[in-house]
């Protein structure tokens, strides 16, 4: 029936001059596609008019390469809207855009964490959804000719002029910022704000321009080698004891969120973690993600490189990690210890599988190595995750040293659904309440508190000297509207300052020996590994001595800025001259990274 009734002649029709909406096409994707993020209202026009200088390239290229106007059209356009709906759930369970093209290197670990997200249909995803169908519709009844090859020459020629002076006006000569007040400095600590005022493409066109790794002023070999020859530090161990065994624990998504604002709960969450006195070290530890990457924390921890002076990506072991990856794994291997990385989940998450081959791990026990572990939330929990931990040290032969990297997984987004078995004893109460979410969270921070007291527990009982250190990889993305709270303000208002409290997690170093209990006041994550290395009373690298001796002048490299060690905080884009030190730091990771073949291994080295 319905066949027949689309059949009938008053259903066949063609829209007369075609090309005309063609002209229109790349606003009407633009449409599509902010609506889909539901960032339509927030862009203004002089911003709009930036983004669809981008759509008008893209849809050009698009139709230059296909010659077919319907189909460049109509594919353009769902692809736009695909890439929309990706963009509007990341930034949900995320807190953070969907970043092109670094965020698809990541769907292998994607997809192994989906099943814990729900998706529901939003308004803005179902508006977008009928505008395409609307478009669509209206593109099957154009009827155009096929370029013939002298109108596709000087349309190539027309485009390659207007692109390449569109793409010089917007990188080297900045045409953004007084065109549309959109300045790059303002970009980096708030991308969700920057995407929803700025728009997708212009974003997405200002993080390409960061991809690219630049030399760093005064670099030469000859220049690495000099300042390698010049680091002098004094080792400060905090016992004359060397442990036997460490065990480095990176806590998914552990985190006291009352470092942004105090809030009241029923009852307290760390109180183990918060109770440990004897024989431990306890700090801040600043890192470069929110939400996710967990893989940058760790890349930092193990190299001693930071992701401050590395071009920005989603993850620095995809691109960036290759045969010999020098740091605190080889430096420990080369001290005689077995070196063992524990992960419960898929071996394929951010390429571990290869990197940690590349960092000298003996061993990498993955999902598949858990037999029948505990779970929570259909992770692994962290006594699951820690009695493998304790059966494979008690695996090891007498007198062996023993050094274990473990990745947990149990406190992993997203936290909108409810789980019958997770019995959820934390409640925000007083102002902060109301956010089931934060609630989730915080019950699982209880979670960890406990089964960190049972592995402290297992190994005070241990004759062995023993040091365990954990931290938290990242701040967790739950409601935005409760970091706002917190906050007493929209996310996009933050100043570089504030919105660094949302990289801060806790560390707590615990030992089974007499050591100097201390507070660290501040510290980022790329001198934990050497800070680790001192503390354990073992042999430094001279790269390692060089990162502690940068701690002691600027304690922290934060995501939008650093701190200096009379507590001073300056922004990555002050105009204001940078620390020596800051240089000298770039140099050192370039030559590690960057210069391979000419990469000085002896400073990334025991002798």
């Amino acid at each position: 029936m319905l066949k027949k009734i689309l059949e009938k002649k008053q259903f066949r029709f063609t829209i007369p001059k075609g090309w005309l909406l063609g002209y229109l096409m790349p606003i009407a994707g633009y449409v599509v596609f902010e609506t889909t993020t539901g960032n339509l209202l927030s862009i203004n026009f002089s911003r709009t008019l930036i983004n669809l200088m981008f759509y008008y390239l893209l849809y050009g290229l698009v139709f230059l390469c296909v010659n077919r106007f319907r189909a460049s059209m109509i594919g353009t356009t769902w692809a736009l809207y695909l890439i929309a709906v990706v963009d509007y759930y990341v930034l949900q369970f995320k807190g953070s855009p969907f970043l092109l093209p670094q965020d698809i290197f990541a769907w292998r670990t994607a997809a192994a964490v989906l099943s814990n997200y729900k998706i529901t249909l939003s308004k803005s995803v179902l508006l977008g959804a009928l505008l395409l169908l609307f478009f669509t519709f209206l593109l099957w009844h154009v009827r155009t000719d096929k370029l013939n090859w002298k109108r596709r020459g000087i349309f190539a020629g027309v485009y390659l002029v207007v692109g390449a002076a569109w793409m010089t006006a917007f990188y080297r000569y900045d045409v953004k910022l007084p065109l549309a007040d959109i300045d790059d400095d303002i970009f980096w600590w708030s991308l969700q704000g920057s995407y929803q005022d700025f728009g997708y493409a212009t974003s997405t066109a200002i993080l390409l321009k960061s991809t690219v790794f630049e030399k760093p002023k005064g670099y030469s070999v000859a220049a690495v080698e000099e300042e390698g020859r010049q680091i002098v530090y004094e080792q400060k161990p905090i016992s004359e004891t060397t442990p036997e065994n460490i065990i480095v624990i990176m806590n998914e998504s552990l985190a006291d969120l009352r470092v942004i604002n105090e809030f009241d709960t029923n009852k307290e969450f760390f109180p183990f973690i918060y109770g440990l006195e004897e024989n431990t070290i306890r700090s801040e530890l600043y890192v470069q993600v929110f939400g996710g990457g967990t893989s940058n924390t760790e890349y930092e921890v193990l190299t001693g490189n930071s992701m401050s002076f590395l071009p920005y990506v989603i993850s620095a072991y995809q691109p960036y990690c290759k045969e010999n990856e020098y740091g605190l794994a080889s430096t420990l291997k080369a001290q005689g210890y077995t070196t063992v990385a524990m992960h419960p989940n898929s071996s394929s998450n951010w390429n571990r599988k290869t990197v940690y081959g590349y960092m000298g791990f003996d061993e990498f026990i993955s999902n598949s190595g858990y037999q029948d572990p505990e779970r929570l939330r259909n992770y692994v929990s962290d006594k699951g995750n820690y009695e493998r931990l304790i059966q494979r040290y008690e695996e090891k032969q007498k007198g062996e040293k023993f050094f274990i990297f473990n990745v947990t997984m149990q406190n992993h987004g997203g936290y909108e659904e409810a789980f019958e078995e997770f019995q959820e004893e934390i409640q925000v109460t007083g102002n902060f309440a109301g956010y089931p979410q934060t609630d989730r969270f915080l019950s699982l921070m209880k979670k960890s508190d406990e089964a960190f007291q049972y592995l402290v527990e297992y190994f005070s009982k241990v004759e062995e000297p023993t040091m365990i250190v954990m931290f938290g990889d990242h701040q967790p993305a739950v409601e935005t509207e409760f970091y706002e709270q917190l906050y007493g303000k929209p996310l996009k208002e933050l100043t570089a300052g504030e919105a660094d409290k949302q990289y801060v997690t806790p560390l707590v170093l615990w030992t089974n020996y007499d050591i100097e209990e201390r507070v660290v006041e501040k510290l980022s994550a790329n001198y934990l590994g050497s800070l680790i290395l001192e503390f354990a009373n073992l042999e430094l690298t001279t790269y390692n001595k060089f990162l502690l001796a940068a701690r002691e002048e600027v304690p922290v490299l934060g995501k939008n800025g650093y701190y200096l060690a009379d507590g001073g905080y300056v922004t990555w884009s002050s105009k204001n001259e940078h620390p020596v030190i800051l240089e000298k730091y770039r140099l050192f990771e370039y030559n590690y990274v960057a210069d391979r073949s000419h990469r000085q291994d002896s400073l990334f080295m025991v002798r």
